[in-house]
């Protein structure tokens, strides 16, 4: 199973639709809340510079194959996932 790294803040309906998401699947993953934690918003910057939208997903963060997604789309979800 990949591991899952979400970038997210609290407020953002996106990052609450994946998170239910994965939890229905009983999928586990790490969240870093980027609006409350200096740390995780550096983190986001160095996997996506630049960006300031949420959710950002990391799949398999800092492997060979890792694989970056920006924004929540169920479908490359569960492509990444191989579900």
């Amino acid at each position: 199973m990949k591991t899952i790294t979400i970038y997210s803040t609290p407020t953002c309906g996106f990052c609450k639709m994946l998170k239910a998401f994965l939890q229905s699947q009983s999928i586990p993953y790490t969240d870093r809340n980027v609006a409350d934690d200096d740390k995780a918003a550096s983190e986001m910057q160095q996997v996506v510079p630049g960006n300031m939208s949420v959710p950002v997903v990391v799949f398999n963060k800092g492997e060979k194959d890792q694989e970056i997604q920006i924004g929540y789309d169920q479908e490359k979800v569960e492509k990444a996932l191989g579900i």
